[in-house]
C-alpha cells in the first residue's frame, strides 16, 4: 500500500500527508463505537422510561422497528455531523490526529461525508467493518467502500496548528479587506475546493510578499477558467484583492450566510 497521499497547493508545492493504516483507523473507530453505542443505550433507556416497559418484557414488534431504525441512523447522524462539524474528523480522528480529505487535499464536502457514512453500513457487515477491511486491503491505499464512493481518503493529520476550540487546523487566513465588495460575475460556480485553494494561499504568512503576489496572479488566472468567472478589473492589477474579494463572496454563500435583514459578518484579518 501507498503511504503518502499527495496534492498541490496553489503555491505549485506538492505537498504529501501519510495515509492513515487500519491501525490507526481501527483505534479511532473503536472510540468512535463505544460513543455511539453509549449514544443508543441512552435512547432505548429514554424509550424504556417513556413506554413503561421492563427489561423483561417482550418488546412489541414497534419497540423492535424503533430499535432498528435508532440503531442505523445514530451511526450515519454521528459521523456527518462531527466530520462536517470539524471538517472530516470524527471524535475517534480527532484523538489520533487523523482527518478525512478528499482527492484534492481539501476536507471533504458534507455530500461527501454523507456518501461515505451511507455506505458505512455495507462496508460493516458481516460484523466488525468485514466488508470495509477487505477493500482496504485490496486497493493501492487503504479505503473502505464509503471511501471509494465518495472520493475520500484519510489521512495522518500532522504538522497543522492547533486552535484554542480543540480542534486542529490550517491557520487562518490573513485578509486586507473585511468587506466581500461588489458581485463577481460567476463567483456562483465556485464551490469549496476553490474556497479552499484560495484560503491555502491566504493562510500562508511564510510568503514574501512579492511571492504571494506572483501565486496570486497564477490562481487569478487559473480560476478565470472556471464557468462565467468575469474578473471586473485586469488581473494584474492586484491579483491578491481579486482573491480575497472571491473568498469572501464564497465564503458568504456556502459557509456564512448573512440572515435575512441583516449584513453579512465580516471575516477577522
Amino acid at each position: 500500500m501507498l503511504q503518502g497521499f499527495e496534492y498541490r497547493t496553489p503555491e505549485s508545492i506538492t505537498v504529501s500527508q501519510p495515509v492513515a493504516g487500519i491501525g490507526s483507523r481501527g483505534l479511532a473507530a473503536v472510540v468512535d463505537t463505544v460513543v455511539i453505542l453509549l449514544i443508543i443505550l441512552a435512547f432505548l433507556a429514554g424509550a424504556i422510561a417513556v413506554s413503561g416497559y421492563t427489561l423483561s418484557a417482550a418488546p412489541a414488534g414497534g419497540a423492535l422497528i424503533i430499535l432498528v431504525v435508532v440503531a442505523s441512523v445514530v451511526p450515519v447522524a454521528y459521523y456527518v455531523l462531527w466530520e462536517v462539524a470539524t471538517r472530516g474528523r470524527s471524535l475517534g480522528k480527532l484523538i489520533f490526529s487523523l482527518r478525512v480529505v478528499d482527492r484534492s487535499g481539501v476536507p471533504l464536502s458534507p455530500a461527501d461525508s454523507l456518501v461515505r457514512n451511507l455506505v458505512r453500513i455495507l462496508d460493516f457487515l458481516p460484523f466488525l467493518y468485514g466488508i470495509g477491511v477487505l477493500a482496504m486491503f485490496a486497493g493501492s491505499r487503504p479505503r473502505r467502500l464509503g471511501d471509494l464512493a465518495a472520493g475520500t481518503l484519510v489521512v495522518h493529520d500532522r504538522g497543522l496548528r492547533h486552535l484554542e476550540r480543540g480542534f486542529y487546523a490550517r491557520p487562518s487566513p490573513r485578509l486586507r479587506r473585511s468587506d466581500p465588495g461588489p458581485p463577481i460575475p460567476g463567483a456562483e460556480s465556485c464551490g469549496r475546493r476553490e474556497f479552499g485553494l484560495i484560503e491555502d494561499l491566504l493562510a500562508r504568512p511564510e510568503l514574501s510578499p512579492r511571492r504571494r503576489q506572483e501565486v496570486s496572479l497564477e490562481l487569478v488566472r487559473l480560476l478565470e477558467r472556471r464557468p462565467g468567472v468575469v474578473w471586473p478589473v485586469p488581473l494584474d492589477r492586484d491579483p491578491l484583492d481579486l482573491l480575497e474579494r472571491l473568498y469572501l463572496q464564497i465564503r458568504q454563500r456556502l459557509i456564512d450566510p448573512a440572515p435575512a435583514g441583516e449584513p453579512a459578518r465580516p471575516v477577522e484579518p
